[in-house]
């Protein structure tokens, strides 16, 4: 190679090489000042573990308040002093005063997952608008804004019929199983958004596939409200549900921000291709049920509703140590009870009084065996291969009564009448139950509070139906 075309080499790739040579010292410098940043932050350290049991030091901030010999006290920034500005600030903003103690140990797991599921949620949104407006026609010639209008006015007004029939009909079994409701708010949601996407290929059938993907999220919109507020109330340990319900609302702002910026890029990346728009929402929606499902079981609920109950009922009675709330976390279903709420369940409470005694002998009877009790437990009808319960509850019964009430009908289920046909009258069976339970609940109490469990606040579903003992 002669010394000509060395020169031409040397000029082709002068600057990559001068750029890397400039970097150098560059890189240097940096780790020399990271270095003194090192030392000093050991020194303060040090100087903090010496000087800490002559003060007091501010957990939040973490600077140190010592005092010299004179008794006057005076600041010391710790290792992380040059954050504390800016540390403070991001907590205020997004965590509830006083955090971690003013809420409950699962709340950042669980607010953690859930940021990972709206950022999912909103980039998904992006892609199934995009597509909603591609079938309404816009960027077409022939579209008309009156047509989209009214496009947008049909789906809307069905979404709001819909969520109002879906809260007037499950409104009160939200409170009873916040877990799987809350699963299935993003579950509907997925659905309205999958049909977001198919609509443009529907054709003529446009219309009704969007009017239906309104109504599944306008049931998500439902589900997802009252579970939040459930949810806040657990969270809140100190009186302050308001603060973490805003924390809540400043936190999906920022999610909601940083979505604008992905969701900008991933619509213009998936512009020209209907495959990867496609790709992209479903592997979202993948990350977006995981994140929902670990999100879900790192609640640590401590109320007892029908499912956690029957848990707990069955490992009693025969002898084995109760789940805490830690444990029933894991092993609680939380799809089966989705399904429960579907249809009628096996033990009804709180049921409608005519509807169980059409005679007053019956009636009679039985309040002569629960005499002093605020609830009934009682067969739904007399057919014997019909195994469901229900539970009359009287006025002035407690959350304890409630609890005793279903303590009675699991017993009177499980343990009496698994067989189609009694060899003694029923009113023996329900006598022996009532037995049963008056020796055991309240060795159940005890064993569900030693094991962490909120006896006095149970969500069974009950219904609101309450009946006074009228006496001539």
């Amino acid at each position: 190679m002669n010394a000509r075309t060395r020169a031409r080499q040397a000029d082709e790739h002068g600057i990559e090489h001068s750029s890397v040579l400039e970097f150098v010292p560059t890189l240097f410098f940096f780790l020399a000042l990271l270095n003194m940043r090192v030392h000093l932050f050991v020194k303060i350290e040090i100087f903090l573990l010496v000087q800490i049991m002559r003060g007091v030091r501010d957990c939040r901030t973490g600077a140190a308040y010592v005092f010299d010999d004179d008794g006057k006290f005076y600041e010391i920034q710790a290792a992380y002093g040059y954050f504390r500005g800016i540390l403070p600030m991001v907590k205020d903003l997004f965590l509830p005063k006083g955090y971690p103690n003013s809420v409950t140990p699962d709340y950042i797991a669980y607010q953690s997952w859930d940021t990972i599921q709206a950022l999912c949620s909103y980039l998904r949104g992006v892609l199934a608008t995009r597509a909603w407006f591609q079938g309404i026609g816009v960027g077409s010639a022939k579209a008309s804004a009156s047509a989209a209008t009214y496009n947008w006015i049909l789906k809307d007004g069905c979404g709001m019929i819909g969520s109002l029939f879906f809260a007037s009909v499950f409104g009160r079994k939200f409170d009873s199983n916040v877990k799987s409701w809350r699963l299935f708010a993003d579950m509907i949601n997925n659905v309205g958004l999958f049909l977001d996407m198919l609509a443009p290929l529907a054709g003529d059938y446009f219309i009704y596939v969007a009017c239906i993907a309104t109504v599944c999220k306008a049931l998500c919109g439902v589900a997802a409200g009252a579970t939040k507020a459930a949810l806040t109330g657990h969270f809140a340990l100190n009186n302050n549900s308001a603060d973490v319900q805003a924390k809540e609302t400043s936190q999906e702002t920022f999610v909601t921000l940083i979505g604008l910026v992905l969701g900008s890029f991933l619509a213009s990346y998936t512009t020209d291709s209907p495959f990867q728009a496609w790709g992209w929402f479903l592997v979202l929606t993948v990350i977006h049920m995981i994140s929902n499902t670990k999100g879900v079981r790192c609640l640590r609920i401590p109320s007892l509703s029908q499912t956690r109950f029957r848990i707990l009922f069955d490992r009693y009675i025969i002898d084995k140590p109760l789940l805490s709330v830690e444990e029933m976390s894991v092993v609680e279903p939380i799809f089966l009870p989705l399904l429960e709420g579907f249809y009628k369940e096996d033990i009804e409470i709180g049921s409608n009084f005519l509807d169980c005694f059409p005679h007053k002998s019956e009636w009679m009877r039985l309040r002569a065996i629960y005499k002093g009790e605020r609830y009934i437990v009682k067969k739904k009808s007399q057919n014997m291969r019909d195994k469901r319960l229900t539970v009359i509850l009287l006025a002035g019964a407690s959350d304890i009564d409630i609890s005793k009430s279903y303590f009675n009908a699991l017993s009177l289920r499980s343990q009496f009448l698994p067989i189609t046909k009694l060899r003694s009258p029923l009113e023996f069976y329900i006598k022996r139950c009532k037995k049963f339970t008056d020796s055991k609940f309240d060795d159940f109490l005890e064993k569900a509070r030693g094991a962490g469990w909120r006896v006095d606040r149970c969500v069974l579903d009950a219904g609101a139906s309450r009946f006074e003992d009228m006496k001539d």
